[in-house]
């Protein structure tokens, strides 16, 4: 039987949908992240909740840790 891409995606990663908007909600970009609530809630509040926006704003912040 064929795995569906949601199947090959790590554990904690299974339950976000991705794709289907372009807006996060904010407990939607803290599942796909992994970021504590304290930490996404200003870059929420920063870029709104584009998914474009805030997705570029995590891996800056990444890249800068």
């Amino acid at each position: 039987m064929a795995r569906s891409v949601q199947d090959k995606r790590p554990a904690e990663q299974r339950d976000v949908v991705y794709g289907w908007s372009n807006i996060y909600d904010l407990a939607e970009f803290i599942r796909a992240h992994d970021l504590p609530p304290l930490e996404a809630r200003p870059l929420f509040q920063q870029y709104g909740p584009s998914r474009q926006a805030l997705d570029a704003a995590v891996k800056a912040r990444n890249s800068c840790i």
